[in-house]
């Protein structure tokens, strides 16, 4: 038996191109990419028009000598130039690195009551609802609430006079080093909230299992928080030390005016506050705008090197 074969026909040469030629999809690439720039669009005019703009008019500003709110010439880099010989603007700076020297502080204290709150210590119901009420009231509010309480006469002192603590009663806004980090420890008060809620975030990812399995092995509470929390919140704390390391230079200036307003002296004067009294208060706009931008390129110098750090702590794989 035979079985007959029809030849096939071969496909042409416009059917072998058209069959190797891949759909195109240029129209529904086109059509993605403008919904994206529309939906884009609102966002980036927001920042050109509120951060791009004053950052520019900030460097046009800086390089003029103006007087008043008169429009001044042109000064080149003279009001950089000046900077290097002001002792307030160079005593400015050297507390804005004391301030920065604080930063552990930041880091470490909303994580460990964070922690506390997480595995229900004791009082973790307490600390639970009120630990975000200080971040909910505004600055300007609680510079005057502790400018009372630090008063000479203010309850802190009179609580440790009562206590038997006389030499501790000091007057704490008006000395050149308390004053200082009293500014820091009550902005710190202001805003530790939000570094627990962040931690909170943090910790809802670590399975139950791996908490429990280190409490069955004998783990205290600082051996779980450093071998065990920490590593696996290594992004979260990074991110968090970048946000401050990045605010607290930009944070204060409610509080240094509801507090200090500066003093006494210098011990207190931050670039941002020194911002303010050079281009409102002397009327030399030029001035406190370099001092303005040099701020701006301190703190994104600082910006920059966390964030750089955050990346490789993020990035590092572990052992």
């Amino acid at each position: 038996m035979t079985v007959s074969t029809a030849p096939v026909a071969e496909p042409s040469a416009a059917d072998q191109s058209t069959r190797s030629r891949p759909p195109s999809r240029r129209p529904g690439r086109a059509r993605e990419w403008w919904l994206g720039a529309v939906l884009v669009l609102p966002a980036l005019a927001l920042v050109v028009m509120f951060k791009l703009v004053p950052l520019v008019r900030g460097v046009i500003t800086s390089l003029e000598s103006s007087s008043g709110f008169d429009s001044g010439g042109f000064a080149g880099a003279d009001n950089y130039t000046r900077m290097f010989d002001d002792p307030m603007v160079l005593t400015s700076f050297r507390n804005a690195l004391l301030v920065v020297a604080t930063l552990p502080f930041w880091v470490v204290i909303p994580l460990v009551l964070a922690v506390f709150i997480h595995q229900r210590a004791p009082g973790w119901t307490f600390f639970r609802a009120v630990y975000f009420v200080p971040y909910t009231i505004a600055p300007i509010v609680v510079g005057i609430m502790f400018r009372q309480i630090l008063a000479p006469d203010g309850p802190i002192n009179a609580l440790l006079r009562t206590v038997g603590l006389e030499p501790l009663a000091i007057e704490w806004l008006n000395g050149r080093w308390s004053a200082l980090f009293s500014l820091v420890a009550v902005a710190l008060w202001s805003f530790f909230g939000l570094g627990v809620m962040t931690y909170l975030a943090g910790l809802a990812t670590i399975p139950e299992e791996v908490m429990e399995a280190a409490y069955l092995d004998g783990a205290g509470f600082w051996r779980r928080l450093f071998s065990v929390v920490v590593p696996m919140l290594r992004p979260t704390v990074a991110y968090w030390s970048v946000l401050c390391a990045s605010g607290v230079l930009i944070w204060l200036f409610p509080l240094i005016y509801a507090l200090t307003q500066g003093g006494p002296g210098d011990a207190t004067m931050l670039p941002e506050y020194l911002v303010f009294l050079t281009t409102f208060q002397f009327l030399d706009r030029g001035y406190g705008s370099a001092i303005g931008i040099a701020l701006f390129v301190f703190v994104a110098l600082l910006s920059v090197f966390s964030v750089r750090h955050m990346f490789t702590e993020g990035t590092r794989k572990p052992r």
